[in-house]
Order: C-alpha cells, then structure tokens, then sequence
C-alpha cells in the first residue's frame, strides 16, 4: 500500500506543473481576449490629439505625452523600469533651421537651377549655426559602398576631399535582384543611408546628395516635400560619427539634368553602378550650397515600465514602441502645421500600453522581466533606442529580444496576413508563426525589402548589437485585396497622403476600423508572454550578419 501511495503522491507531484502551465495559459487567454479595440482606440486619440503638438522632441507636447504614457502604466501597475524612474532622459543637439536651405549647381554651361521641395530636401550635416559649401566638385559615387566582403569599392582611386557625392539610394542587389550581389532584393547594411553617409565624411567629402526615386525609398517624394520630414534635426550628443557639413534628398528629374549637364548618361551610369568593378566618376560640375538655423541641446526622454520576473529577474523581453512623432513644421506647405502622427506612431505606442496593462493583469508574474520601452527621437534616427542599447537598463546578453510596434494599420476588422520585414532573419519570427496562425494570418515578408523597413524602426538598433529583433504588422493577403478593396484603399491613402504628413490623423479619410490592429496587439502580448515564460534563447539565423554577436554573448542561445 505504501507503494502505491508513493506513486501515486509522485504522479500528483509530476503533474503539478502541468495544472500549473495549464491555468497560466488560461490567465493569459482570459487577459488577451479583454484586450480591445476600443481602448487601444481612446489612446490613439490621446496621443495623437492636436494638443499634443505632434509629440516632437521637448517641449509641451513632449511633457505632455511622456506624462501620459508613464500615468498609464503605473495605473496598469507596471513599475518604473530605470532605478525608481520611468523616464531615461539623454540630450539631443538641435537644429532648427530657417528656411528650406539653398543649392547651386555650376557647369560648362553655366547654372542649373535646383528649387527647394520641387528639387531637393536639404538637411544640415551637423549641428551648427551656418553651415556651408562653396564650390565643391561634384563626384557620381554609385552607391557609395565600400565593402571588402563583398570585393567591392565604389571609391578606389578617388579623392573625395572637400566633395560633394552624389549617390544612389541601396545597393547593387536591390538595384538588380541579382542574389549573388549583396542582399539580392533585401537592402543590405552596406545600402543604409546612415552607412553611406558615415563612409563618405570618414573619406573627406562634405556633403551627399542622395537620389530619391519612390521604389527605392519605399515612400513618394511628397513625403519629403511636405515639410514633415524637414523641420527640426537632431543629433545624439555622445555620436562619435564624422560629420558631414550638408545633407540633401534630390529628386530623380533634377538628378538627371545634373548627370546631363555632367555629359552621363544617367541610366546607363545607374546600371554601371551596380556591377562589379564600378569606379566612382569626377565630373567637371561643382556645387556651393548652405543651410543656416538655430543649435540648441533639447533633452528628451525614453519611457520604461517593468514587471520583474517570478524565477529569471535577471532575463529580459523588451517590448518597444516609439512615441515621438514629428513634432510642429511651421514652414510645412500647408495650412495645418501639426504632425499628429496618428498611424505613426499613436497606433505602436498604444498598443504598447494596452500590451503593459494585459501584463499588469496577469494573476501570475511572467517568469522573466518584462520591459515596456517607449522609445524617443525615432524619427530624427532612432536615437532612443540606440541610447537604450547604449544604457541598457538591463545587460545586453540579458535579453531574450526586442518586439517592437510602429505604424500598425486601421483599415480592416480582420487582416489575413502579417507582414515581417527580415522574415526569416531570427527565431523571434519562427516564434511568431504559430501564434499568427491562430489569428488566422500567415506571415509574409515585406514586399518591397530594397526600401529597407528592416533597418527603419527601433528593433534595428537591438539587431546591430546582437539582440534579435522583430517588427511585424497585419495587413492584408491577395485574396483579401480582391475581397477588401477599401482596405487596400486606406493603404494606398496613406502613404500617399498620411505617411510624414500632417493630414495623418485618427478617422481621417473615414472612420478607421480596428479590428485588426487590436489583433495584432492580442498576437504581440501572447508572443511576448511566451517568450517570458520560456527558457529559450533565441538566436539569429545561420548566415546573417548579427548570429557570430549572438553566439558570443550567448553561447547557450539555439544553434
């Protein structure tokens, strides 16, 4: 009899954890499916209200929504995530410039005419008062890569100092989809903007103008020229980078009569650029431009709340969501000035309160930390989660991944799909698909990844440093454009419209529909409760640039 007691008593013991695991999991079913629409909802219309001043860096709007999002979550019982404070603040140089900047262009032929917004968007290199270029010759780099892996140097032989480059935006895979050159159709690092610019003033030259074409940016012109992406810069004040003196985004008609007046042809120097072997190309043309504002340092703030884990205090999930938008333009073309940033980024930064609070809600901690990061100054180049890396409230090797929310989409009551940038990159995503499914979504890689979006939000700056990221949005499949056409129709509005526009505002071309951005706020919880309840360390995919970062400072991560 003893015997048999003793067994049993062990199967009950064995089983304990199952019953355990079991009422877990229906703790956080029931707190996922509270999660609505309707509050996700009042906090979009909170942040993205016109006294909020578009949340740009500093000021009131910026008082006013970081109050805001740290009220909430200590009313969700969410603790202050950086030693008894909600707010990591760091210091941004700011430059405030007045007017849209100017650009010359001489030739054998005399001038060429560039206008500001029809022709170029023009951004200081620096921060500092009067910044200017006077006769600088101008070189075709191609597009401006200097990659020894990959047997590649668009600047062999040439002397690039006191030059002004013009350049190509991505990379020769992303120009042709040859797989066998770089990333193939996936911009590779060497096509980020930040990188070309950093190789060229590390070379001597003084400015770059970039060559925007729609296709390659992943957004049209317009979203230069409204004004929402040219007022205030900033500028992390502890960047070690070489600084250039002048930044400028050149549209593709005014690249061509430059190329013109230069005697190249433009698409054949293109297609040239993008093969093995190119040389960058001096030209005869030079170019005087100058951009002058106000510096000052603007001090900003990340938000961070925190739920300490049960058994693994020590090991943390970072959630993040950037909550700064951009801000008041008053030299912006159009009759309302305020950048309400409602897609971007009211949709992210309320979905991350409503994910905190369905973590406050839970009945049992998860068993690592949590970390809810509303990051700042993503924007002017994701300057608060790099100052989070930077500073991390904990270690690096410490965390499991960063799942981060930006611009998720208000234009269906379901969506089919999720749309993963990098599909494929690192296990947070093979993470994702089963939970997806559930959701009655499959995943989906970005359609056009040459523009890069994988490199565009705050998970990339987790990436860099050997963290795996994701980024993930719902959206729709082919069937579901065929059968939605109004969804496809808010898409189509704003990017055309909204994305960088002041006209980005809650229920604006018509009244938005929820349904499926309260999904993706469900899917983004239960992932990231998973994660939190896990051993695991996931890890980069084989091959990738990030996995040797990964295994060093995580050699138990997954092989």
């Amino acid at each position: 009899m003893k015997t048999v007691l003793s067994l049993a008593c062990l199967a009950i013991l064995a089983a304990a954890p199952t019953l355990a695991q079991e009422a877990a999991e229906a703790d956080m079913r029931t707190v996922q499916l509270r999660m609505s629409a309707e509050a996700i909802r009042a906090d979009i219309e909170t942040l993205s209200s016109p006294a909020f001043e578009g949340r740009g860096p500093g000021g009131i709007g910026e008082e006013m929504t970081v109050s805001f999002i740290a009220g909430q979550f200590a009313e969700a019982g969410i603790r202050p995530g950086m030693d008894g404070s909600y707010f990591q603040a760091f210091e941004l140089a700011a430059f405030a410039p007045a007017g849209q900047g100017e650009i010359a262009i001489n030739g054998r032929n005399g001038p060429i005419m560039f206008t500001a917004s029809d022709d170029y968007v023009a951004y200081a290199g620096q921060a500092a008062a009067e910044l200017s270029i006077g006769n600088s010759r101008i070189i075709i780099g191609g597009f401006g890569i200097r990659a020894d892996e990959e047997g590649w140097d668009d600047y062999r032989d040439m002397d690039l100092s006191g030059a002004t480059v013009i350049l190509f935006r991505g990379d020769p895979g992303t120009a042709t989809g040859d797989e066998n050159l770089f990333g193939g159709l996936a911009l590779s690092v060497h096509g980020l903007v930040d990188t070309k610019n950093n190789l060229a003033a590390e070379l001597g030259a003084e400015a770059v103008f970039l060559v925007h074409t729609d296709e390659s940016a992943g957004y049209p012109w317009a979203s230069l020229s409204s004004g929402g992406a040219s007022g205030a810069q900033y500028f992390l004040e502890e960047d070690d980078d070489v600084p250039l003196t002048l930044f400028a985004h050149v549209s593709e008609p005014a690249a061509r009569r430059v190329f013109e007046a230069a005697g190249l042809d433009y698409d054949a120097v293109r297609a040239a650029a993008a093969t093995p072997g190119f040389s960058a190309i001096e030209t005869e043309l030079s170019v005087s431009g100058a951009h002058a504002g106000s510096v000052s340092v603007t001090q900003t703030r990340n938000v961070i709340g925190m739920i300490e884990g049960r058994e693994a205090a020590d090991e943390c999930l970072v959630y993040t969501a950037h909550w700064d938008h951009m801000g008041v333009n008053p030299d912006a073309p159009t009759e309302d000035h305020i950048f309400n940033g409602a897609v971007d980024n009211a949709t992210g930064t309320a979905m991350l309160i409503n994910v905190a609070r369905a973590f406050g809600e839970l009945e049992t901690a998860p068993r690592r930390s949590v970390y809810f990061f509303a990051t700042a100054a993503e924007e002017r180049g994701l300057f608060g989660a790099k100052y989070f890396v930077q500073n991390p409230p904990c270690p690096l090797p410490q965390i499991v991944g960063a799942l981060n929310m930006d611009a998720h989409f208000p234009f269906a009551d379901a969506w089919s799909a999720m749309l993963v940038p990098g599909l494929g990159t690192n296990e947070l995503m093979t993470e994702l698909e089963p939970i997806a499914a559930r959701f009655g979504r499959a995943l989906f890689d970005d359609p056009n990844p040459a523009a890069g979006a994988f490199y565009r939000s705050d998970h990339y700056p987790f990436i860099a440093e050997g963290v795996p990221g994701l980024f993930a949005v719902g959206g729709p499949d082919a069937e579901q454009v065929e059968a939605e056409p109004a969804a496809m129709e808010g898409f189509g509005w704003y990017m055309a419209n909204g994305y960088h526009h002041a006209a980005d505002e809650i229920d604006r071309p018509y009244t938005w529909r929820l349904g499926g951005l309260a999904d993706d706020a469900r899917i983004y919880f239960e992932l990231g409760w998973r994660l939190a309840n896990s051993d695991r360390w996931p890890n980069f995919t084989a091959g990738t640039p990030w996995r040797a970062l990964r295994d060093e400072m995580r050699p138990d991560a997954s092989p």
